[in-house]
């Protein structure tokens, strides 16, 4: 296949001149020039002002179109334009009063083109996206004292790993293990909501304390136990530092209260709680703070989730499951740290 070359203004000429006044046909001035019939059956037919019109009432001008040519290649250089005025003004608005990125105006907003040549309109300069600028999202350096904090954590989540948490936990066989997890305000307010689901019955409570430091969460895990006493075989949780002091590690301990430890990113192995603190952001959501909520209404807020039917309950509610264990289970009293039965 031979290599195509461009039309020169000059060839342009020699066509005009065959064509309009020697009246030559177009395989003719293709063999006088070298080219492909096709090439000066396109050339006379669309390089013209009005190729709408036939060529003896628009016709040929070889330096408009040389002019032609020569344009049609700079626009595919620089990206040719899609959209009309409106649609690009419409962008512009959103991006410098509404604050829009380019993929929230693609899948956002009508009439826009996509994610892809939006961005290609701002690398080509568009007057429009001129003003955009990408967020760039960087985390922070880990401080030392956070990595040694990481590092002395680290044998006790090797020793209360969720690797060693018993098969008939994973299979939710008995009732008495619990999730653990917080629900955090804004950045800037300390207060926050201490939750606790039950594996099998997924029944809910919900503490608020005042900050994650070891002495709240402490009161707010004696306040659970009073509520729940007896209740609680164990707990399984992430690795914040919160839950990995020493301090509650060894308050559970010493109530006899096995605690287990999810692997980093994976908040999958404790889906129940996370899925339960979907529901308690309807109430709470992520902007509000946390701080003015009363125990009135978290009240309020675990009756309503815990009375909420669902499938893999059969329909029943955390409720129902919760109070049925109950009625089943032996009577149970206090001896040292462990619970026995009556005898």
């Amino acid at each position: 296949m031979r290599p195509y070359t461009r039309l020169t203004l000059k060839q342009r000429y020699y066509i005009y001149l065959w064509h309009s006044e020697q009246k030559l046909g177009y395989r003719e001035i293709a063999l006088r020039l070298g080219r492909a019939h096709m090439t000066i059956y396109n050339e006379l037919k669309n390089n013209r002002r009005r190729p709408d019109l036939p060529i003896d009432k628009s016709p040929y001008d070889p330096e408009y179109a040389d002019w032609a040519a020569a344009e049609r290649r700079s626009e595919k250089i620089r990206g040719r334009l899609l959209v009309d005025g409106r649609v690009l003004a419409k962008v512009k608005k959103a991006i410098e009063e509404r604050h829009w990125s380019i993929p929230m105006i693609a899948h956002g907003m009508s009439r826009t083109p996509c994610e892809a040549t939006l961005y290609k309109y701002q690398r080509l300069g568009i007057t429009a996206l001129a003003g955009y600028q990408k967020q760039k999202r960087r985390k922070p350096a880990v401080s030392i004292a956070k990595m040694m904090a990481g590092n002395r954590q680290l044998e006790v989540v090797k020793e209360h790993s969720i690797e060693k948490r018993p098969n008939e936990i994973n299979i939710r066989r008995r009732h008495g293990h619990w999730e653990m997890d917080c629900i955090d305000s804004p950045k800037g307010i300390a207060s926050s909501l201490l939750v606790f689901v039950e594996r099998k019955s997924r029944y809910t409570e919900i503490i608020k304390i005042t900050s994650k430091r070891s002495d709240q969460m402490l009161k707010g895990i004696k306040q659970f136990l009073t509520l729940q006493e007896g209740n609680v075989k164990s707990i399984t949780t992430d690795r914040g530092h919160e839950f990995t002091n020493f301090d509650v590690v060894s308050y559970l301990t010493s109530q006899g209260i096995d605690i287990y430890y999810a692997h980093a990113y994976s908040p999958s192995e404790k889906g129940t709680i996370e899925r339960i603190n979907r529901d308690i952001r309807r109430y709470c959501p992520k902007k509000a703070s946390l701080a003015p909520l009363t125990p009135a209404f978290l009240q309020q807020v675990k009756e309503a989730i815990n009375d909420y039917p669902r499938e893999v309950l059969h329909w029943a509610s955390a409720n129902r499951a919760f109070t049925r264990w109950q009625r089943k289970r032996p009577s149970m009293t206090k001896i040292g740290v462990q619970y026995v039965e009556r005898a």
